[in-house]
C-alpha cells in the first residue's frame, strides 16, 4: 500500500506541474512533494519540485538571485536519476543567467544522454554556434533539429543561421525561405535574409528586410543594431552612433561588472564637472585599441576617468602620454562613480564637444617602449637580425567571432605571399589552428613567434621591428595602426564597418586596404600583396 501510495502522490504532483492552470501554485506542489520525500527521499519529481521552488524564491530577488541551493538540488537529483530530463533542462537555463560556460558543459553532456532529445540539441546548437565558436558541429545539430521537427520554422531559421555562419550563404537562404513559408513572420529568418543581401552587398535590399524585422519585432535587437552597421558602414556616423547605442551591453554589465553605476547619456555630458566615471570594456582587443583614443577626449572635458580594460593591454596602455592622467586598470575600483560608459559609446556621448567623429590614433612615447625590458627568445632576436624584408603577418583571428570565415584566410592562400624571394614572415597571431602551425613549418623562411606573444607589449615590440605588416582584420591591424607601421588590411567583400566601402579609411593613417573584388574570393588581395612585396623586396 506504501509503495501505491506513493506512487499516486506522485502522479498527482506530475499533474499539478504540467497543467498550466495550476503549475504556478508551488505552494501546493511544494506541500506534496514533502509528503512523498517522507515516503521516499529519493522521488524525482518530488527532488525536482524542491529544486523548481528554488529557483521560484531565487528569481524574487532578481537580479541579486542566488541559485545555489537550486543548482545544488538540481545536480542531486541528475546524479541519483541520470535519465530525469526535466533536471538537465532547468539547469541548463539557470546556468543561462549565471555561467554560459556550465550551461555548455551540462548540455553536452546531456546530448550524449539523450542524443535525439530536440531542446537539447537546439539550445546546444545555439551556444555551439555563437558562443564556442564551433560552428560545424551546431551546424549538425541544427540539422538534426529540422530532421526531427520539419514543420517547426524556428528550427529551419535556426538552421539557416547556421549556414551563415558557416559561410554556405545559399543554403542558408533556402533555409530562411523555407522557415517563412511556414511562418510568413519568423523573426530570425527575415533578418537572416537581410544578412543575406548584406553580405552579397545588396545594401538596399538588407535595409528593406531589416526595417519588415521591426515592423514583426519593433524592439528588436538585431534589426536595430544591423541598421545601425549599415549607417555606419556608409559613413553615416551620426545616425549609425546612434541607433549603435541599443547594442546588448547587459551582457557586457554581467561579465565585467558596473551595473550598479547609472549610465550617461549624450546630453548629461557636460564641461568642467569633476565627476567620476568608469569606462568598461566590451567587444574585442581590437575594439579597446581603437576607441581608446576616445579616453582623452573625455578626460578633457574634465571628467575624472577610470578604464577597465583588458589585463593583456595595461602595460601597452603604458605607452601613451595621452592616457597618462585616466586610471587604468583591469579591476572596477569599489569605489563611487557618478556614471558609467562603454568605450564603443565614447564616440556619441562626447560628440557634442568632440565635432570629429573619428580622431587621431593613440600617441606612442618610444622612449617609454625602450626602457621596457621585454623578453623575447634567443632564436627570435637571432631572426630580426635578418637583413630581408621583414612581414608580420596573421591569416585568422577568434573563432567565436560571428563573422570570423568571412576574414579568415585559409593559411595554404598565403603560399603565393612565402615564396617572395628576400622576405622572411613572422606569425604574430596567437591561437593558430595546429594545422596551419604545421602548414607553416614547411617553410624556411616563415617564422612562428606565438610563444614570444606573452602580452600586447611583446606583440608591438615585434610590430616593431617589423618593415611591413600584412594581416586580415584582427587585432594586429588595430596595434600597428596605433604604431603607425605600414600595414596592407585583408578585407573580404563586405567588411567590418569601420572600414567602409571607400579605397581609404581614416582610422589610422598607416593602414591600406586590399579588399575582395568578388564574395569569399581572395585572389585579388593575395595577388595584389604579393606584387607589393616584390616592390618592396626588390
Amino acid at each position: 500500500m506504501k509503495i501505491r501510495s506513493v506512487a499516486i502522490f506522485e502522479d498527482e504532483l506530475k499533474e499539478l506541474l504540467s497543467n498550466p492552470h495550476t503549475s504556478s501554485n508551488m505552494r501546493n506542489a511544494v506541500s506534496l512533494a514533502q509528503q512523498i520525500l517522507e515516503l521516499k527521499k529519493n522521488s524525482s519529481y518530488a527532488l525536482y519540485t524542491m529544486a523548481l521552488h528554488e529557483v521560484c524564491v531565487a528569481n524574487r530577488v532578481a537580479p541579486m538571485a542566488d541559485y545555489s541551493k537550486a543548482i545544488k538540488n538540481f545536480k542531486h537529483l541528475i546524479k541519483i536519476d541520470p535519465k530525469f530530463i526535466e533536471a538537465y533542462l532547468m539547469l541548463a537555463k539557470v546556468y543561462r543567467e549565471t555561467d554560459r560556460q556550465k550551461e555548455y558543459e551540462l548540455l553536452k553532456k546531456a546530448n550524449k544522454v539523450f542524443p535525439e532529445n530536440y531542446l537539447i540539441m537546439f539550445d546546444l546548437g545555439n551556444l555551439m554556434c555563437f558562443q564556442t565558436g564551433e560552428k560545424e558541429e551546431g551546424l549538425e545539430l541544427f540539422t538534426k533539429c529540422v530532421q526531427k521537427l520539419p514543420q517547426v520554422d524556428s528550427a529551419w531559421a535556426a538552421l539557416g543561421s547556421a549556414y551563415l555562419l558557416n559561410r554556405n550563404l545559399e543554403m542558408a537562404l533556402k533555409c530562411f525561405e523555407t522557415s517563412l513559408a511556414i511562418n510568413s513572420e519568423n523573426l530570425t529568418s527575415t533578418l537572416g535574409i537581410g544578412v543575406y543581401h548584406f553580405e552579397h552587398a545588396n545594401f538596399k535590399k538588407a535595409r528593406e528586410f531589416y526595417e519588415k524585422s521591426l515592423m514583426i519585432n519593433k524592439d528588436s535587437f538585431w534589426a536595430t543594431f544591423n541598421i545601425s552597421l549599415l549607417d555606419l558602414l556608409n559613413d553615416d556616423y551620426e545616425s549609425g552612433l546612434k541607433v549603435y547605442e541599443k547594442r546588448n551591453k547587459d551582457f557586457y554589465l554581467k561579465k565585467y561588472g558596473g551595473s550598479q553605476y547609472p549610465e550617461i547619456t549624450r546630453d548629461e555630458v557636460q564641461k568642467n564637472t569633476n565627476e567620476k566615471i568608469v569606462v568598461l570594456r566590451e567587444q574585442g582587443y581590437g575594439d579597446d585599441i581603437m576607441f581608446s583614443r576616445y579616453l582623452k577626449p573625455l578626460k578633457d572635458l574634465g571628467y575624472k576617468v577610470d578604464y577597465a580594460c583588458p589585463p593583456e593591454l595595461i602595460e601597452f596602455f603604458k605607452l601613451s602620454p595621452d592616457l597618462d592622467e585616466i586610471n587604468i586598470s583591469s579591476q572596477i575600483d569599489p569605489g563611487h562613480y557618478n556614471y558609467r560608459t562603454f568605450l564603443m559609446s565614447l564616440p556619441w556621448i562626447t560628440s557634442k564637444f568632440v565635432k570629429n567623429k573619428i580622431s587621431e590614433p593613440l600617441s606612442i612615447d618610444w622612449k617609454r617602449f625602450d626602457k621596457k625590458k621585454i623578453k623575447i627568445s634567443s632564436k627570435t632576436k637571432s631572426l630580426l637580425n635578418s637583413k630581408k624584408l621583414k612581414v608580420g603577418f596573421a591569416w585568422s583571428g577568434r573563432p567565436t567571432h560571428l563573422r570570423d570565415q568571412v576574414r579568415t584566410i585559409d593559411i595554404s592562400s598565403f603560399e603565393k605571399l612565402f615564396k617572395t624571394q628576400g622576405v622572411d614572415f613572422f606569425s604574430l597571431q596567437k591561437f593558430g589552428k595546429k594545422e596551419d602551425h604545421k602548414y607553416m613549418s614547411k617553410f624556411e623562411n616563415v617564422h612562428d613567434c606565438e610563444r614570444d606573444l606573452k602580452d600586447f607589449l611583446h606583440t608591438a615590440y615585434l610590430i616593431k621591428e617589423m618593415d611591413v605588416i600584412i594581416t586580415i582584420d584582427t587585432s594586429l591591424v588595430h596595434l600597428a595602426g596605433t604604431l603607425a607601421k605600414k600595414s596592407y588590411l585583408l578585407l573580404p567583400l563586405v567588411p567590418d564597418f569601420r572600414w567602409g566601402l571607400k579605397s581609404k579609411q581614416g582610422w589610422y593613417p598607416e593602414i591600406n586596404l586590399l579588399r575582395q573584388k568578388e564574395i569569399d574570393d581572395w585572389t585579388y588581395p593575395i595577388n595584389e600583396a604579393k606584387k607589393i612585396l616584390k616592390k618592396l623586396s626588390g
